[in-house]
């Protein structure tokens, strides 16, 4: 009987046993977290990072150029399992290989905070990558239900609910009663905003403007020719 073997990274991490899927995934990635932290000086948690040059893990110091060509090409672990994928995908393919360069590599540094802060100059040995691998696919996993659970609450709570809306793209004449207007239509866009408002509103249904009002204001007209001296203020004299 054939037996599938299980690859468990050779760090000081124990995967939690909770039965509950949910409370497993939380304390995994609190302790995951905390094996992640890269090292500090002096052992002080907001001193600058104990190791942080090019080619060293920044958690265990040790140099990794010299691990050798295939120390990354290992497989990634399914996050719910903890067994090997099938796909194909390995640490360097996921964390080193440059999908816009195919063939070169890129250096992958490591956050000072694991999943936040600057960027460091070092990165992690393949153990502990693939223990960061693992870290941000739980926490991807967390992410998704709580914003599933969001939009659940905004239905049952909100009465909120998106219906994608048909619009209908099949192209229509135009009226030929439209195009009389058009020289109309210009001359109130030249003088939109200095006395004419003009409003369009689209059809959800068909995705075009079919309304649109123009409002001229006599009383702004009035107030521009009067500042520019082209009405005599003064009202005429009876004759």
């Amino acid at each position: 009987m054939a037996t599938t073997s299980v690859y468990y990274p050779q760090v000081n991490f124990d995967f939690d046993n909770n039965p509950d899927p949910t409370v497993r995934r939380d304390v995994n990635i609190k302790n995951a977290r905390r094996v992640l932290m890269p090292a500090r000086m002096w052992g002080i948690p907001l001193a600058p990072p104990k190791y942080n040059d090019y080619g060293r893990c920044c958690v265990t110091g040790i140099q990794l150029t010299g691990l050798g060509p295939d120390a990354y090409n290992k497989p990634l672990i399914d996050p719910d399992t903890l067994s090997p994928l099938e796909d194909g995908r390995t640490l360097y393919s996921e964390f080193f290989a440059d999908g816009a360069s195919p063939g070169q590599a890129k250096a992958f540094v490591a956050l000072s905070s694991v999943d936040s802060g600057y960027p460091l100059r070092s990165s992690y040995c393949p153990e502990l990558l693939q223990l960061y691998w693992l870290f941000s696919q739980w926490k991807l996993q967390k992410e998704e239900e709580n914003m599933n659970e969001r939009s659940s609450f905004l239905w049952k709570r909100k009465k909120i609910k998106m219906i994608p809306q048909q619009i209908d793209t099949t192209e229509k004449p135009t009226p030929s009663i439209v195009k009389e207007f058009e020289p109309f239509f210009a001359l109130a866009l030249k003088y939109e905003g200095k006395g004419v408002g003009i409003s369009q509103f689209m059809n959800t249904v068909t995705g075009e403007v079919d309304l649109t009002t123009i409002t001229l204001d006599l009383r702004e007209f009035r107030r521009q020719e009067s500042a520019n001296g082209l009405i005599d203020a003064t009202p005429s004299e009876a004759r």
